[in-house]
């Protein structure tokens, strides 16, 4: 299903011309999610979108309260083991946790399931208006309490028109838990052959041979530091189509150790293949993995990348310049501030070396990397022009059109659970045993950090108004999300937090226009994961790729071409 909104704004009138490049073999067109009994067989379909339920107040987004909404959740980290034999795996791959959205239920309201990292994982049915039920016991997907659980995401991986949910966690089996179609789910990650039991962090799922199924990258990090410091290998499996998955990581060319935070999928030759891009932490290499086309992939970072973030965290694709092009972003954790700098990276980076002379290593800065994508198969580094090189201890990073004018902002999370300072650092490493050196940074004060908010003006310009648009609330945050979580429009955010229930930010921005594409292949690709929106108009080019796993550990609502 395609879903268009708001069609008296110029947008609509010029979406006639618009072009779908996708793998579904047949699509529907609406306004605001419908149900899927309200779908057609074929062809377009439109609504308009719901009445915006609240004024907008003095800032654009609101937080509300867990009490209000019902969408609370613990998030403890009950596990001594973490600041025990286990510290060094869970401070290197294992921190954050991630939250995802979809509408699960086919009711038209997007749900939210929320990853903890050892309290299990909560779903959340949206009852509208802001209000959840916590629907957990009921529908199955609890997983049980103690293991370290990392990103989710939603995904229709059998095509059957409904979202099923897969977990990611470290050193016990993934969880895939298939949508039964009566508001429960089973769990099938064994049957399926994606019981993975890795350090996996998060699964991308995308249809890289265009076969009309969704097959998927599992990005993993560091299992035991002693063994493996460099990180456990990523998986590629292909969709048999018949309910099972194929171990394919070493025909198709995946190769190396990695340290992901983020993997991508990202057409970045617009060559209407999907691509992958590696995010990898502490100086392992990030990868640009070239489709050919052929089931198989070649890293080709060298050829295309000037350099990379060194210590690459969340990352996120889109049109940053509205040039028809789609453009990377990668966060590292670069300091905003010169005091703050200088306690925590300069000399880290000062002890960091360049690449040999004639090296062919890609060089990797300790900023965050903007790649503009020129459509010649190079990307200029944008970040340093662009103001957004630096953003703090970063970790979910999001592109999304935050207030309906056009142009996609940026939206990052911040904070660390300990102070990475440099003298804290010399305390530890000056401790007489590894238990001394543990305890003296767990009793260093939490690295709490305010959450970003990039207001794009064009020609490469963003302005912070983090304060401005209500966004600059201050913690330790991981993965985030956006949905239209009242089918008003507008896109509402959802992010976790170190010990602490998830965050829900209503966005009442009240300007725009706003043009909401939900995908529905008739018969394969159900969602329509990994096509390209375009739309032409008065307002210039304007293009929306679909992708589900975005930032860190998460997945937003399955929408395209909000404009």
């Amino acid at each position: 299903m395609l879903a268009l909104g708001n069609c008296k704004c110029p947008l609509m009138q010029a979406f006639a011309k618009y072009a779908l490049r996708c793998g579904v073999l047949g699509a529907v067109l609406a306004a605001r999610p419908v149900s899927w009994a309200a779908e057609a067989a074929g062809g377009i379909v439109e609504q308009p979108l719901a009445p915006r339920p609240f004024p907008r107040g003095k800032t654009m987004f609101v937080q509300l309260k867990p009490e209000e909404t019902g969408l609370k959740t613990e998030n403890n980290y009950a596990d001594p083991r973490m600041q025990g034999e286990l510290y060094q795996e869970f401070e290197t791959s294992s921190v954050g946790t991630g939250v995802t959205i979809g509408d699960y239920d086919g009711d038209g309201r997007p749900d939210v399931y929320v990853v903890s990292k050892t309290d299990g994982c909560r779903l959340f049915r949206n009852l509208g208006n802001y209000k959840f039920e916590d629907v957990t016991e009921k529908a199955g997907v609890g997983a049980e309490r103690g293991v370290w659980n990392q990103g989710a995401t939603f995904v229709d991986i059998n095509n059957s028109g409904r979202l099923d949910i897969y977990v990611c966690r470290t050193n016990a089996p993934n969880l895939l838990y298939i949508n039964q179609g009566d508001g429960t789910f089973k769990e099938m990650a064994h049957a399926y052959g994606l019981d993975v039991n890795d350090s996996s962090v998060m699964a991308a799922f995308c249809d890289y041979d265009r076969d009309g199924w969704l097959d998927v990258y599992i990005a993993t990090n560091v299992l035991d530091i002693t063994k493996h410091p460099n990180g456990q290998r990523g998986y590629l499996f292909h969709n048999n189509r018949d309910g099972t998955f194929t171990n394919v990581t070493d025909h198709a060319g995946i190769t190396g150790e990695t340290q992901s935070h983020s993997a991508t999928w990202w057409d970045f030759d617009n060559d209407g293949w999907p691509d992958l891009y590696v995010a990898n932490d502490y100086g392992v290499p990030d990868k640009l993995y070239h489709n050919n086309r052929d089931g198989t992939f070649t890293d080709t970072s060298r050829l295309h990348l000037q350099h990379t973030s060194f210590s690459s965290m969340g990352s996120d694709l889109g049109d940053v310049n509205n040039d028809g092009y789609i453009d990377f972003f990668v966060a590292d954790m670069a300091a905003t501030t010169h005091q703050r700098d200088h306690h925590e990276a300069a000399d880290y980076r000062a002890r960091t070396p360049e690449p040999e002379e004639g090296s062919d290593d890609v060089p990797k800065y300790h900023r965050n990397a903007l790649l503009l994508n020129t459509g010649t198969g190079k990307f200029q580094e944008a970040a340093l022009l662009a103001n957004v090189a630096a953003t703090d201890w970063t970790w979910s990073s999001r592109l999304e059109d935050l207030d309906n004018d056009g142009w996609l902002d940026l939206y990052v999370t911040n904070g660390f659970p300990r102070d990475p300072g440099t003298d804290t650092v010399k305390r530890s490493m000056n401790a007489e045993t590894p238990a001394e050196r543990i305890r003296i940074m767990y009793a260093s004060p939490q690295r709490t950090d305010t959450h970003l908010a990039l207001r794009n003006l064009g020609n490469l310009e963003f302005k912070n108004v983090s304060a401005e648009w209500g966004l600059d609330q201050k913690g330790v945050a991981f993965g985030a999300a956006f949905g239209d979580l009242s089918g008003d429009g507008n896109l509402d955010l959802v992010y976790c937090s170190y010990h602490a229930s998830v965050a829900l930010l209503r966005n009442d921005c009240d300007s725009g226009h706003v043009v909401n594409v939900y995908l529905r292949g008739t018969v394969s690709n159900r969602y329509g994961i990994g096509a390209t929106v375009r739309i032409e108009s008065a307002l210039g080019i304007q293009v929306r790729p679909l992708t589900l796993s975005r930032g860190y550990m998460s997945s937003s609502e399955s929408v395209s071409g909000r404009s």
